[in-house]
């Protein structure tokens, strides 16, 4: 083996291994717990608008129900944001808009600063804590959609 592969392979590695660590919160942002969210779906869904940025494989495989698929993830690109972007005459003033991301991070992020700057209000923003990686499936069923 080269020594370029020596090198390479234990980084790769120690790069697998950080993405499956948990995100830490930042202050600037506005969180909501899986209680939380399937409690506000269980009252009243009509309050809530669910953007949900995951990619493909992974929305089909499990999403929120009325979730609305962006594919956005990771929230980098133009087009990307363009998704974001098509569904903001869809989201009314009264709604919490609520994020949802492979694991409430990155993504996450780009999405809420998205919308902040094209006008969502700061207190009917949210990212859902740990994303849609850390919901409680045992705990928390009926809200989902597989």
């Amino acid at each position: 083996m080269k020594i370029t592969q020596w090198l390479v392979l234990p980084l790769a590695l120690l790069l697998f291994i950080g993405c499956g660590g948990k995100v830490k919160e930042n202050p600037k942002y506005n969180y909501i717990t899986a209680d939380e969210t399937a409690k506000l779906m269980r009252e009243d869904a009509s309050k809530l608008f669910l953007v949900d940025i995951q990619e493909k494989a992974d929305f089909t495989e499990e999403h929120l129900k009325g979730a609305i698929s962006t594919y956005a993830y990771p929230v980098k690109t133009e087009e990307e944001k363009a998704r974001l972007g098509a569904l903001l005459a869809d989201i009314k003033p009264h709604q919490k808009v609520i994020i949802i991301c492979p694991r409430g991070g990155g993504g996450a992020d780009r999405a809420y600063d998205f919308y902040l700057d094209k006008g969502v209000k700061k207190e009917n923003l949210l990212t859902l804590k740990g994303g849609q990686f850390e919901w409680p499936r045992d705990k928390i069923k009926d809200v989902l959609d597989k």
